[in-house]
C-alpha cells in the first residue's frame, strides 16, 4: 500500500496554478521534523525534512490559499517521475501527490475528527 501521512508547517507560500485544460494544480513544500535521542549523548535531537507536495482538482485549489508557516496535515501518496531538461539531462522528481490536506486551527484540523478532544476519565476505577 501506498499511503503517506505528513503533520508539518508549509516552507513557503503553496504555489497555484491551471492546466491548458483549466485544471487545478498547487504545489507546496511541508517540513515535517521527527525527534529522536542520539545514542551516543543522550541528547534529544530533532531533523527536519522538506517534502515537496501536489494537489489537484479541488483539493488544490483549497491548497492554493495556504502561507508559509501554516501547519497542515496531509494525507496522499508517494509518486516518483522523471522528465528531460532542455539540454537532454534527465531529472528525476519524488513527491507527495496529495489527497486531503487539513489545516490546523484552534488546535483541531478542519476535516472534523479530531481523537485527541474526548475527554479523559479521572479517578475511575476499572472492574477488570
Amino acid at each position: 500500500m501506498n499511503q503517506v501521512q505528513l503533520l508539518g508547517n508549509l516552507a513557503r507560500d503553496a504555489e497555484l496554478r491551471f492546466t491548458q485544460s483549466g485544471k487545478a494544480v498547487a504545489t507546496f513544500t511541508v517540513a515535517a521534523t521527527n525527534t529522536y535521542v542520539d545514542s551516543t549523548t543522550n541528547e534529544t535531537k530533532e531533523q527536519t525534512a522538506f517534502i515537496n507536495c501536489v494537489a489537484w482538482g479541488k483539493t488544490g485549489e483549497a491548497v492554493g490559499s495556504r502561507k508559509k508557516g501554516e501547519r497542515l496535515l496531509v494525507n496522499g501518496r508517494i509518486q516518483t517521475r522523471s522528465y528531460d531538461t532542455q539540454d537532454g539531462q534527465k531529472r528525476y522528481v519524488t513527491e507527495v501527490v496529495a489527497d486531503f490536506v487539513g489545516k490546523k486551527l484552534d488546535g483541531e484540523f478542519d476535516s472534523g475528527s479530531n481523537f485527541d478532544s474526548f475527554e479523559q476519565p479521572q479517578n475511575e476505577s476499572i472492574p477488570f
